[in-house]
């Protein structure tokens, strides 16, 4: 579960700063907003992923004590 939160961390992280930085002369962030332009424009939606994730693996911890 915890390698699933990073994952989710950093696509969160790459979308945030991809979608910050479009059409401002950097051809990486272009071509990742081009692949994922839902995920650019809204990179809430991976933050609320992640929360959901976060809760679901702490539900689980207290579960197993």
């Amino acid at each position: 579960m915890r390698q699933l939160i990073l994952a989710i961390s950093g696509a969160g992280g790459i979308f945030l700063l991809a979608g910050a930085t479009r059409n401002r002369g950097w051809p990486l962030a272009d071509q990742i907003c081009v692949q994922g332009a839902v995920l650019c424009d809204n990179p809430g939606w991976v933050l609320v992923t992640l929360a959901a994730l976060l809760f679901v693996a702490t539900i689980q911890s207290i579960a197993k004590t």
